[in-house]
C-alpha cells in the first residue's frame, strides 16, 4: 500500500474499515443489523428448499470438501469459501433478500460470509454487526458511482462491487490490520465479475453471483492475510475499477464514509420479484384495498407511472416476457398478477401467462413519474379505468420495506415463517427469531448456523 495514509481510494476505505467500532454505530444501524440477519436467514432457509439451493449445497460439499464451515439447513461441512458460495446462492435464490436504493442487493453477499467466519472464529454479535456495517459502507461508497454506467453495459453489482465489499467485510471479521484490509480490497477488485445477461436469456444464474461475491470476499481476505498485495490504485488508478468499470473516479464518492451509516438505510422485500416492481405491487394493493374487489373482466386500461430505474431497460416494461423468470422484472406482469392474485410471491408469479393475466398485462401503459424521479423515491402510481369510465388510483411514495416505509416486526416474522416453511420445528424458528432480536448480546454467533440445522425436516 502507499506509504502515505489516505493517499488513494483504497487507503481511504481501508482506514475507515479498520477504525470503525461498534460504539460508533447508531441505534438505527444496530436495529437494521438484527433485521438483516433475520431476513437473510429466512431467505436462505427458503432458498435451500429450491432445486438450485440443494444443488449448490451438494456442489460445495463435493468440490469444497473440508470441515471449516456449515452449510445452512443442510448441515454438512465444507471449506469457508465453499460455504460462503453455497450459502450466498441460497440467500438470493428466492430473490427476496434485502436491497438498498443506492447499493442494490448487499446482504446476500455479506451475511453468508459473516455467518461462515462467525462460526469458524467464534465471533461475538457485536463483532458481526461491526463488520456488517463496514461492508454496507463500502458497497455504498463504490456502487452509486458506477451504477448507471454499469446498468447500460449489463454488469451485475452482486459479484462486481459485491466481491470488494465482501473482501473488506471478511478482512474486518478476521481482525486484519489496515494495510491488509486495503490489500484484500485491491485483490478483490481483480476478482470482480458478472453480467445481467441472465435477464435476457431467462436463466436464474444470477443467484450464483451473490455466492461468488461472498466466496471472493473470503478468498481475497485470506490472500491478504497470507501476504499477497493488491495494486494501490485498484479503485482510482488509470486502469482502476472506477475507470475500467465506471465513468471515472470522483473523490466525493467517498465523502460519506464515517458520516453516513449505509446499513441504516437498507430496505427489505416483502414481495418476490425484482425490487423495482415492488412499489407497483404496493400501489396496486392499495388501490384494491380502497375499492374492494374489482371486476377484472371490466378493466379497460391500466397506467403505471414509476421512477426511471423501474421502467428501463425495456424488459422492465415488456408485456410479453418469454418465461416466469423474465416476468419477475415486468411491470405489466406485476400489476396483472397482483390484481388477479392479491400478492406477488414466487407461486403467484407462476400465473404470469394465465389467460386473465395475459389480457390485463396487455392493457398496461408505463410512463415516467417526474416527481418520484426528481425526489429520488422508489414509489409508483397505478391508475385503472373501467369499461364504464370509472377510474381508480393507488399510489405509494416508497416501496414497503424502505426506511421511510419500513416493515413491522410482525411483518419480518411473518416473512421469515413463510420462507422457512415447515423446514424447521417451531422451537427452532422461535430460537432463531430470538437470537437475531438480541444479536449484539451473542457471545458466539456460530449458534445462528447451528440453529438452521437443528431438527431440519428433510
Amino acid at each position: 500500500m502507499s506509504a502515505t495514509r489516505n493517499e488513494n481510494a483504497v487507503d481511504i476505505i481501508a482506514a475507515h474499515a479498520a477504525n470503525l467500532r461498534y460504539e460508533d454505530l447508531g441505534e438505527k444501524t444496530i436495529v437494521r443489523a438484527r433485521q438483516v440477519f433475520l431476513d437473510t436467514l429466512g431467505t436462505s432457509l427458503g432458498g435451500y428448499q429450491t432445486r438450485r439451493g440443494r444443488m449448490m449445497a451438494d456442489f460445495a460439499a463435493r468440490h469444497y470438501a473440508g470441515e471449516e464451515a456449515t452449510l445452512i439447513a443442510d448441515g454438512r461441512s465444507c471449506t469457508a469459501e465453499g460455504a460462503a458460495l453455497a450459502n450466498g446462492v441460497m440467500a438470493h435464490a428466492l430473490g427476496m433478500d434485502d436491497t438498498s436504493r443506492l447499493a442494490g442487493h448487499v446482504a446476500a453477499e455479506l451475511v453468508p460470509l459473516l455467518l461462515v467466519l462467525g462460526e469458524q472464529l467464534q465471533l461475538s454479535g457485536r463483532q458481526l454487526i461491526t463488520a456488517l456495517a463496514v461492508g454496507y459502507d463500502v458497497f455504498e461508497a463504490i456502487q452509486p458511482t458506477v451504477r448507471d454506467w454499469q446498468r447500460e453495459r449489463g454488469l451485475d453489482h452482486k459479484s462486481q462491487v459485491g466481491s470488494m465489499a465482501s473482501a473488506v467485510t471478511a478482512a474486518v471479521a478476521m481482525g486484519l490490520d489496515e494495510e491488509q484490509i486495503g490489500n484484500a480490497l485491491a485483490l478483490a477488485m481483480d476478482m470482480a465479475s458478472g453480467t445481467e445477461q441472465y435477464v435476457y436469456d431467462g436463466f436464474v444464474c444470477d443467484t450464483l453471483l451473490s455466492g461468488i461475491g461472498a466466496r471472493n470476499g473470503i478468498n481475497a481476505a485470506r490472500m491478504a492475510a497470507f501476504g499477497f498485495r493488491g495494486p494501490p490504485g485498484a479503485l482510482d488508478g488509470p486502469y482502476g475499477y472506477f475507470h475500467a468499470f465506471g465513468p471515472g473516479y470522483d473523490p466525493a464518492a467517498l465523502e460519506s464514509l464515517g458520516t453516513r451509516q449505509a446499513l441504516a438505510e437498507t430496505g427489505f422485500k416483502p414481495h418476490a420479484g425484482c425490487r423495482h416492481v415492488h412499489s407497483c405491487v404496493d400501489a396496486t394493493q392499495a388501490l384494491c384495498n380502497s375499492n374492494g374487489n374489482l371486476d377484472l373482466d371490466n378493466i379497460a386500461a391500466i397506467e403505471i407511472d414509476g421512477y426511471r430505474n423501474a421502467i428501463t431497460p425495456f424488459f422492465r416494461v415488456d408485456p410479453e416476457p418469454d418465461n416466469a423468470y423474465q416476468a419477475c422484472y415486468s411491470l405489466p406482469v406485476t400489476v396483472a398478477v397482483t390484481l388477479q392474485r392479491g400478492s406477488f410471491y414466487k407461486a403467484d408469479i407462476q400465473a404470469w401467462d394465465d389467460p386473465q393475466v395475459r389480457r390485463l398485462r396487455r392493457l398496461v401503459k408505463v410512463g415516467l413519474e417526474e416527481e418520484l424521479e426528481n425526489a429520488g423515491r422508489n414509489g409508483c402510481e397505478v391508475r385503472i379505468t373501467m369499461n364504464d369510465g370509472r377510474q381508480h388510483r393507488g399510489r405509494v411514495e416508497y416501496a414497503r420495506g424502505e426506511p421511510e416505509n419500513m416493515m413491522s416486526d410482525a411483518e419480518f416474522e411473518g416473512k421469515f415463517r413463510k420462507l422457512s416453511g415447515d423446514l424447521l420445528p417451531e422451537e427452532g424458528i422461535v430460537a432463531l427469531i430470538d437470537a437475531c432480536a438480541r444479536l449484539e448480546e451473542l457471545d458466539d454467533v456460530g449458534r445462528l448456523l447451528r440453529l438452521t440445522t437443528a431438527g431440519v425436516r428433510v
